[in-house]
């Protein structure tokens, strides 16, 4: 039998909060006399329980900041039997979460507005009464001194080209409990995941130690904890150029009572030096460049033609807490790895102009990995190179029909033509060097291939391709290897 009760309930415009239970029970007991169900209002032996509340705030009022604040906790009960024994396991979860949307450009109108956005709201309030009627009653405050308007409207020329700066903030916990009694009663603290115990000082015993004697069933717990933060932001430099920017840290911590505690962190990081750890933290980007086309004579080839570049780094480090006492070392420092990636370092898309218009994309990416444990060091190089080129023939065949209506047979055909270019190479060294050279290289191979194909389609009922593969692969330790592929397939639709 299940039993779920939800509430939900709106406090203000901007807080809210949602409540769900859920009960499941085993009515075993009662397979012959269902009727003892509701004559006794028993739920039969409850197995599992679980709840879930969520909180949201979001006020209204702070249009240049924009935020948000989350609370979500969770908590599940589930009973174990095993022979005549019950014991429970039980967690307690939750998850804080701020998110932000700041407008530096709103923020500045908190004090200035330009002037041409004064006349235009001016001129939109004469022809609609709309929007006069919701302006009126807003508090707004317009600096006249002439030389304070003057620096201010530098910097919201300035920041209008910066979008708004997404940020966002989560801390997660989690605390689990395995084999406790059965008839504990857990604490509401511990469910809204504001109390590390499922009991309150001085309260019951978690484990029961005739239980852990006679069944030898061992009681264990866990807890951990995270962090995340992610900031990002957009910046049009110009109309046609628009960069993108992202910073991202994160940690967790578990705790276990079974085993050593371990902490993991990361964060975008561009890795310098033989072993990556004379890098610094910067944010990952990425640069999208559009409306080449309008350059000189490329206007009369190309319809459309854009370049783009985006880069990714992060460092991350594993540590292991042996002795359990809450101080980890660098002496317990497990790994570190560093890894950026150029996706594409280049990439350049083009379209040309006409009825069959060819399209041409490449894209060059290059990715890194250092992976750093006490004093060896192993550093994977690959590099790529994607390209196709691409057109569309549109047609058909027209056959005249004696008395009747001509009969028209489309047939498109599609061209395509892709090169790939792969290359691979890992180093590794068991000491500590300064240079590349006293790596040692344990694999380098080295692929490229060359693959045209024709699709086709001849009226709704038939279609296909046809399909030519070229390759050279070279490794290390096996040599060269050539690769010759060739096929089609054909499709026929029969409906009836």
């Amino acid at each position: 039998m299940g039993r779920k009760f939800t509430l939900n309930h709106k406090f203000t415009k901007s807080f809210s909060s949602n409540y769900t239970k859920q009960i499941d029970s085993n009515l075993d007991d009662f397979r012959y006399q269902k009727w003892d169900i509701i004559k006794q209002m028993n739920p039969g032996l409850v197995k599992v329980i679980s709840e879930k509340l969520t909180n949201t705030f979001s006020p209204d009022f702070l249009k240049w900041l924009k935020p948000t604040i989350t609370y979500n906790p969770t908590y599940n009960w589930n009973l174990n039997i095993i022979d005549t024994l019950a014991t429970a396991n039980v967690k307690s979860s939750n998850s804080f979460k701020t998110k932000i949307g700041l407008s530096l450009q709103d923020l500045v109108e908190l004090v200035y507005t330009p002037e041409n956005k004064g006349k235009s709201s001016k001129s939109r309030g004469r022809g609609r009464g709309r929007s006069s009627s919701s302006n009126k009653g807003k508090k707004s405050f317009n600096v006249k001194n002439p030389a304070l308007r003057f620096i201010l409207g530098g910097v919201h020329s300035l920041v209008s080209k910066l979008n708004k700066i997404s940020a966002t903030y989560t801390y997660t916990t989690s605390h689990d409990y395995n084999n406790i009694s059965s008839n504990l009663s857990t604490s509401y603290l511990y469910r809204l995941g504001l109390q590390k115990s499922p009991v309150n000082k001085g309260g019951a015993v978690l484990f029961d130690d005739n239980i852990i004697a006679d069944n030898n069933l061992v009681g264990s717990s866990s807890s951990s904890y995270g962090n995340d933060l992610n900031v990002s932001s957009s910046v049009n430099l110009t109309r046609s150029i628009i960069t993108s920017l992202d910073f991202k840290y994160s940690n967790s911590l578990s705790i276990p009572s079974t085993a050593s505690r371990t902490e993991n962190e990361s964060f975008s990081f561009y890795p310098l030096g033989t072993r990556g750890d004379e890098g610094i933290p910067i944010t990952n980007w990425s640069v999208n460049w559009s409306g080449i086309e309008k350059w000189w004579f490329l206007d009369k080839l190309f319809k459309s033609i854009t370049l783009s570049h985006g880069f990714k780094g992060e460092q991350s480090m594993s540590s292991k807490d042996e002795n359990n006492d809450g101080h980890i070392t660098d002496d317990e420092l497990q790994n570190e790895q560093y890894s950026f990636n150029y996706s594409p370092i280049i990439g350049i898309t083009t379209k040309t102009k006409g009825r069959s218009p060819i399209t041409f994309k490449v894209n060059y990416n290059l990715n890194q990995t250092i992976k750093k444990i006490d004093e060896s060091t192993e550093r994977d190089h690959g590099s790529q190179i994607n390209s196709s080129i691409s057109f569309r023939k549109s047609g058909g065949l027209t056959i005249p029909i004696f008395f009747f209506r001509d009969f028209y047979i489309p047939n498109d055909t599609d061209f395509s033509l892709n090169f790939n270019w792969d290359s691979s190479l890992k180093l590794m060294t068991s000491t500590v060097v300064d240079d590349l050279a006293d790596f040692n290289e344990q694999t380098n191979n080295t692929s490229w291939s060359l693959k045209p194909n024709i699709s086709y389609s001849f009226t709704r009922w038939v279609d296909g391709n046809f399909y030519f593969v070229y390759g050279i692969s070279e490794n290390k330790t096996t040599g060269k290897n050539e690769e010759k592929d060739f096929g089609f397939n054909v499709k026929i639709k029969i409906q009836g």
